[in-house]
């Protein structure tokens, strides 16, 4: 009988392996989780910047809904309701009204959309303005 005092090498080796393919699906799995990281980062801008739209309509009330409600069909005015950082995309209906919903996407490669309709990379706010037209002056 032999006596052993240690690891062959093939025993490493295989060792080695198992390892190596272990790290590889830690690895994998944190690169999933930064993408999701940063896709609920670029939701909460969004939101922030959909909200931000929905400020910046507040003090126009009166103006959209009695004196001048083509307002919100000029260029200027719908370029003043652009979120401020430049990699975000706002999306408003036509025409001005006081149920509509303001939509922001951004683009993400990391996050694959097979379906354009689909709606991984932007959120959707639904704005409910009152009917202020009786009190405007």
């Amino acid at each position: 009988m032999r006596l052993q005092n240690g690891f062959s090498l093939l025993e490493v080796m295989i060792s080695v392996v198992i390892a190596g393919i272990a790290l590889l699906g830690l690895a994998s799995a944190q690169l999933k989780s930064l993408q999701y990281a940063t896709n609920s980062f670029n939701y909460t801008i969004s939101l922030v910047q959909a909200q931000n739209t929905i400020e910046r309509l507040w003090p126009h009330i009166c103006e959209l809904q009695t004196t001048s409600p083509d307002l919100f069909t000029d260029v200027n005015f719908r370029a003043s309701l652009e979120p401020q950082i430049t990699d975000y995309t706002l999306t408003l209906p036509e025409a001005f009204s006081n149920e509509m919903q303001i939509v922001v996407s951004w683009n993400d490669e990391r996050i694959q959309q097979n379906d354009p309709q689909s709606l991984e990379n932007q959120i959707t706010l639904n704005a409910t303005f009152p009917d202020l037209s009786a009190g405007c002056s």
